[in-house]
């Protein structure tokens, strides 16, 4: 009995160990023989404990696989309670981690000690990022509506496209860039705009700035400002473009070929028909944001805008006039005219611009050749004329003679010499029945003899009376 009693005080001491290093042990078995005494109720109470512990154990082991819902757990362990509050507060925990993942993130718990703490601390972490990225998302709506707001209206849908997806944005300031510009204005406009109503001035500007928007954003222009009949457009900004000048012909062929449309409207609605110059240059200007935080608008500024300017007041109508820096870098397939001197302020020397017929690539765009062919007068035409200084007239009358005639030119002679491209404004005598002597407008040309008494000029403004009158003339002077 000693020998038993000493083989189980050894099988205690081996199950004891076992459960120290993290195993469990199967139960002690208990010989038929052995009495009932303290060391059968050791035993019993051992192998108790070892079933209840082998249970626990393999719950934990479920817990830590992330499997809350384990068979229910039996006994009278201390331990087996605490599992079963901990196996509770799991389940809980989980539900309050599901509620935060739905968007809930009011959730706290507080039966966890420390680790409360630190989820009540997360959760107010989510929070405060979710109000972050409110905050940061309607900042973005901002910056995004204030894209559209600047450029919705002035370029294509596919630039603002761009520029909403830019992660720099817009700030106010300015960047040097290599762009093209086209700059584009009706001539004589100011002079019709006197004879009709208002209402019709504005209809028939739309009408017009409606069929040239629409070209210019199918071309990836940026339209930097309308004022009046004039158009400043941008190629190459906000966003670069590699092929900007070439975009800038065809934009500007189709501009002109589509001043047809525009007049056949005009006619219907028994408006007078208009004519256009376009200017075309390429060169460095500095764009950006121009103006304060509560108003601006995207722009350029530099003196390639001015010079664009004053290449497009010396064209005339239905005329593409390119300066040379554009000619380099459209090229090749542009199909050029004349040579122009363009005379700029500041420059020493002038800028030798050409006129753009066409491009080889778009013959459908191609430009008719100004009519050459005159019709001589039997008899000179008296009139007088005056000089236009921007929009002004300046100096007395002076006399004048309409040598020949066309439906777009004339010869005049005058006394005085007059430079190439200067505006002017004829007033022919009145005719019986007309209150007020008619006006015309026109553009030197370039003389037609050396003494420069002879010039070719180009009709910008003809009132429609006054076509009537000048048609009768020509149709006079081929009569027998």
């Amino acid at each position: 009995m000693i020998a038993v009693a000493e083989e189980l005080v050894d099988k205690i001491t081996e199950t004891i160990y076992y459960l120290r290093t993290g195993k469990v042990p199967r139960p002690i078995p208990i010989p038929d023989d052995l009495p009932d005494n303290e060391m059968r109720q050791l035993i019993t109470y051992v192998n108790r404990f070892l079933v209840e512990f082998a249970t626990l154990a393999e719950a934990m082991e479920q817990i830590a696989q992330g499997e809350l819902d384990t068979r229910p757990l039996l006994g009278r362990m201390a331990v087996v309670n605490s599992f079963k509050a901990l196996q509770s507060n799991l389940r809980h925990l989980t539900w309050k981690t599901q509620q935060i993942a739905s968007g809930d993130l009011e959730q706290e718990v507080d039966f966890m000690g420390d680790f409360s703490t630190a989820f009540n601390s997360m959760t107010q972490q989510l929070k405060d990022s979710r109000e972050q990225l409110v905050d940061l998302n309607q900042q973005l709506e901002r910056r995004n509506q204030f894209i559209r707001q600047t450029f919705g209206r002035y370029t294509s849908d596919e630039i603002v496209g761009v520029l909403l997806d830019m992660p720099e944005g817009l700030n106010l300031g300015g960047e040097k860039r290599q762009v093209t510009l086209l700059m584009s204005d009706l001539r004589g406009f100011t002079a019709l705009a006197e004879r009709l109503e208002a209402t019709q001035v504005v209809a028939l500007l739309n009408y017009y700035l409606s069929v040239m928007i629409e070209l210019i954003q199918r071309n990836g222009g940026t339209i930097d400002d309308i004022i009046g009949d004039a158009i400043l457009v941008i190629f190459g900004a906000p966003v670069a473009l590699p092929d900007a000048p070439q975009r800038a012909v065809r934009c500007a062929l189709e501009m002109q070929k589509a001043m047809r449309q525009v007049n056949e409207h005009n006619l219907h609605m028994g408006w007078p028909e208009i004519e256009m110059g376009i200017a075309l240059h390429t060169g460095e200007v500095v764009v950006g944001n121009i103006g304060s935080t509560k108003r601006s608008k995207y722009g350029v500024v530099g003196q390639m805008v001015n010079l664009t300017a004053r290449i497009e007041s010396f064209t005339v109508g239905g005329q593409v006039l390119v300066s040379p820096t554009l000619i380099q870098a459209a090229s090749p397939g542009l199909i050029l005219g004349d040579e122009i001197s363009v005379h700029a302020k500041g420059m020493r020397e002038a800028l030798r611009c050409r006129d753009l017929l066409g491009h080889e690539d778009y013959p459908e765009l191609m430009l008719e050749e100004e009519e050459t062919i005159l019709t001589t007068l039997a008899h000179p035409l008296p009139c007088y004329y005056l000089v236009l200084t921007g929009k002004h007239l300046e100096g007395p009358m002076q006399l004048a003679s309409l040598v020949s005639i066309s439906h777009r030119r004339a010869v005049v002679e005058v006394d005085c010499q007059l430079p190439p491209r200067t505006n002017i404004m004829l007033r022919l005598k009145k005719e019986g029945g007309e209150e007020e002597s008619p006006e015309v407008y026109a553009k030197v040309m370039h003389p037609l003899d050396e003494l420069g008494k002879r010039y070719l000029i180009h009709f910008t403004w003809v009132p429609a009376d006054m076509q009537w009158r000048l048609q009768r003339l020509t149709d006079g002077a081929k009569s027998p």
